[in-house]
């Protein structure tokens, strides 16, 4: 039994009439009949008693009537319902992020996004890399954005070209302050260079991430940096800056989310391995079709 041959059945009983049903089907009668007596043989039972001039239904055919009503209204109403769910489609994509990340890059990715996936909503967790893989390893977030280094067991990672490097640049670290902390401050213009000796004695912020790198480039230059304040946030660091308590020392990645135009920006010379951006995911949970896109947006 198909739904074709209820359509067929149905049609026949409203019009009493193979020949007039076919008309309204618009097929012959001959396919019609053939049609009517495969279903009257699988239900082993005549759904009509032929005479000459019409069909009268018997009591299984008015059964079936009643059923396939039914079963066709159940099929529309199904249909109806799956449309509109899919017009009122929504999903939710899970989002660890480091600051850097979510206050510059990430906002411009989801505005994208959003342009193919208007039923798409977002949940953003930020906070340090640490937390951000705990969020991961928790089942808070379905992927993250961390900064170098991280215990890449049993995740997956890949590393993200920030926009505002030029392609294939690697980031590099940067010190930040308000022109004073600057020797020679008016020579050199935005990003210039400044020697790592050059931070001997001035008072430095740093992300407690950074402090053993910057230590150890230090102490290569044959000082001792002055450290006044670490931090768990780069805004933070930046903050101190702008308030000219000393210069601020960070990936420039992460610097470029300043939006203080007195604080100066200096490339820092021998100081130039910095710690990547990177995607990362939990290879073993399944994710949405919409949080895959994201990532392939990326």
């Amino acid at each position: 039994m198909t739904l074709k041959q209820l359509e067929y059945f149905l049609e026949i009983t409203r019009m009493g009439s193979v020949t007039k049903a076919a008309q309204n089907l618009n097929i012959t009668q001959p396919p019609l009949s053939l049609q009517l007596k495969s279903l009257e043989e699988e239900l082993g039972t005549p759904l009509f008693i032929r005479n000459k001039r019409h069909l009268e239904i018997t009591s299984e055919g008015r059964l079936l009537r009643e059923r396939a009503e039914a079963i066709l209204a159940l099929l529309e109403e199904t249909a109806h319902d799956i449309q509109v769910a899919a017009q009122n489609k929504e999903s939710v994509i899970r989002i660890g992020s480091i600051g850097s990340v979510n206050n510059r890059l990430l906002p411009q990715i989801i505005a994208r996004f959003c342009r193919e996936y208007p039923y798409v909503h977002f949940q953003v967790r930020e906070g340090r890399t640490d937390t951000v893989l705990r969020d991961l390893e928790g089942g808070n977030v379905d992927f993250g954005f961390v900064r170098e280094p991280f215990n890449v067991a049993g995740f997956r990672s890949l590393p993200i070209q920030d926009p505002v490097l030029s392609p294939g640049e690697n980031d590099y670290f940067v010190a930040i302050a308000l022109p004073q902390f600057f020797d020679f401050y008016y020579e050199g213009g935005h990003l210039a260079s400044t020697p790592l000796e050059a931070l001997q004695g001035k008072p430095l912020v740093i992300h407690q991430r950074y402090r053993e790198m910057l230590l150890s480039a230090c102490r290569k230059r044959g000082f001792s940096p002055h450290i006044i304040c670490e931090n768990g946030e780069i805004q933070s660091s930046l903050s101190w800056a702008s308030a000219g308590i000393g210069i601020a020392i960070a990936p420039y990645t992460s610097a470029a989310i300043n939006s203080d135009p007195n604080l100066v920006i200096r490339r820092l010379e021998s100081f130039s391995l910095c710690p990547r951006v990177c995607l990362i995911w939990d290879p073993l949970v399944n994710l949405s079709p919409e949080a895959m896109a994201f990532m392939a947006m990326i």
